[in-house]
């Protein structure tokens, strides 16, 4: 323990994963389904309503990438992309922010704690395969006494563009996309490089964070993993498990050590 918490203290910067990590899901899809729990229950105007049907083919996407997902199959990033665009396409931006802003308070318990914990130590931000307008609702509701605890994300930006009733979903940003766990290394190289970070560590739990687990381990930082699959159990320095964040915390306490920072 005593050579994981000098590599903690070395650290510059944090990086975290989010999508079945920090939540316990994919971001995008609890957007997609709030969004289209808002249009059926309370729409702006009734004519939104017209938007479900094309809210409703996201799910029947997913249930087919899980299911490939099962057997093995896994489904391309950028062919999940179009098809979210295909889904999300004319959905008022005023839809997307109102649900974005509802997914933190849905996080495991104590992840935000334990996210203000880490932070104390160095600036600690998101790296995500998940979208901007998301990780900038984390921003907002994981705070600490001085603060915001997440000072950076780095994530796929969507764009919008104007319509009837205000500006509304477009596609994703091409020239700012992340497609694997290579672009989150590179993003979060580029950040480190702005920050003047030359340690970091990261949390993930995926083959997408195992690149990024990798940086950490050659700066002389602290790759640690949530909940991996036992197949990426080495890439991680330390791994832990549990139901939510509560054993992160306590993780985060030993590192910082007995009186914190």
């Amino acid at each position: 323990m005593a050579e994981l918490r000098a590599a903690f203290a070395r650290s510059e910067a944090i990086a975290l994963d989010l999508d079945e990590c920090i939540f316990p899901g994919y971001t995008q899809v609890e957007l997609g389904r709030r969004v289209a729990w808002r249009i059926l229950r309370r729409p702006v105007r009734a004519s939104d309503r017209r938007l479900l049907a094309r809210l409703a083919l996201g799910g029947v996407y997913f249930g087919i990438k899980e299911t490939k997902r099962l057997v093995g199959v896994g489904t391309p990033m950028r062919r999940l992309v179009r098809r979210y665009e295909r889904v999300l396409r004319y959905v008022p931006e005023s839809y997307l922010l109102e649900a974005a802003a509802e997914i933190p308070a849905a996080s495991y318990p104590y992840a935000a704690e334990t996210v203000a914990e880490l932070a104390t130590q160095a600036p600690t931000g998101l790296v995500s395969l998940g979208l901007d307008i998301v990780a900038r609702a984390y921003t907002q509701a994981f705070r600490r006494a001085e603060g915001p605890s997440l000072s950076f994300i780095e994530s796929n930006v969507v764009c919008f563009r104007p319509g009837c009733w205000g500006r509304v979903f477009d596609a994703y940003d091409r020239e700012a996309f992340l497609e694997n766990g290579a672009d989150k290394r590179r993003v979060l190289e580029r950040r480190m490089a702005e920050l003047g970070a030359a340690v970091v560590t990261v949390v993930g739990h995926s083959e997408d964070d195992a690149a990024m687990a990798v940086l950490a381990r050659e700066t002389g930082g602290l790759a640690i993993g949530f909940n991996p699959s036992w197949r990426l159990r080495g890439v991680f320095d330390i791994v832990v498990r549990g139901r939510d964040w509560e054993s992160m915390y306590a993780l985060a306490a030993i590192l910082l050590g007995p009186s914190g920072r």
